[in-house]
């Protein structure tokens, strides 16, 4: 048989070839519709929203946030140590009817958030959520491999927050750290492939060290990137919108000065 004749024949057998890849293609990985500027405006200006959670928006920049997240229409999302849920709220409306959000708090956590977040989901108001209470973030059931978006919001030093003190008495939250090394492996497989996580925190000085999440309730943003590292995901993008160079980095955040005002650092991570 003559090399173009060969060719001649076996060119019907590519196309077809194509064509099915190409339709295994755009079965397996839909298209997402991802929220514009103008869709997440009128999100946060929904008549729904509680005046209180508007309240913080100039502080907390949600619209910059959601945005800088790629949240989309019928999106999974997990809300990581959510406290009331104001994050929770918004991520509710932003994936709609046909998307999902896990909010969870774990013991610590919990103790803090309890009246808030049923309060907040009271007779089912936000039909969408799935609440995960006082859950270890690695001891949570969802299915692996179905996460688009795990999110946390000024709550990774929370990991590494074992005491506090109140009125003038030494409360132990925890006996010792939650392993970060197991709550990084489950996002891993709970995260779809393309799945991100977006962490954001109070800064800490450089080389604080983990005592910085009892005494200030920051975090050394290094640290964070090294332990993403290690367990394997990538540092996608870095977002600015909640840095304030005036922070010293030395105060709790809960002092009068800085609070609301905090250096905060925003990183999206992939696997």
């Amino acid at each position: 048989m003559k090399l173009s004749t060969y060719f001649k024949a076996l060119l019907p057998l590519i196309l077809a070839s194509q064509i099915v890849n190409a339709d295994q293609a755009n079965t397996i990985v839909p298209s997402r519709s991802i929220l514009s500027a103008q869709q997440l405006t009128a999100l946060l200006a929904s008549p729904t929203r509680p005046n209180e959670d508007s309240q913080r928006d100039k502080a907390r920049k949600p619209a910059q946030i959601l945005g800088f997240s790629g949240v989309a229409s019928g999106d999974t999302v997990l809300d990581l140590f959510s406290g009331d849920g104001w994050y929770t709220e918004l991520f509710s409306m932003a994936v709609g009817p046909d998307g999902k959000v896990y909010a969870q708090n774990d013991e610590v956590i919990w103790r803090f958030a309890e009246q808030g977040i049923k309060q907040r989901t009271k007779d089912n108001r936000l039909p969408n959520v799935v609440r995960l209470d006082n859950i270890a973030i690695d001891k949570i059931t969802i299915p692996d491999d179905s996460v688009d978006i795990a999110f946390m919001a000024l709550n990774y030093h929370d990991l590494f927050f074992t005491e506090m003190t109140q009125n003038g008495k030494l409360i132990q939250l925890r006996q010792e750290y939650v392993d970060h090394k197991s709550v990084l492996a489950l996002l891993k497989l709970k995260l779809k492939p393309d799945g991100i996580v977006i962490i954001i925190d109070h800064a800490a000085s450089t080389g604080s060290g983990y005592e910085a999440a009892n005494q200030l309730h920051r975090i050394d943003p290094e640290i964070v990137k090294a332990h993403f590292t290690e367990a394997g995901f990538t540092l996608r993008e870095e977002a600015y919108y909640l840095r304030n160079k005036n922070d010293t980095h030395q105060n709790s955040v809960f002092d009068p000065s800085i609070r609301g005002n905090t250096d905060r650092f925003i990183f999206k991570f992939g696997k």
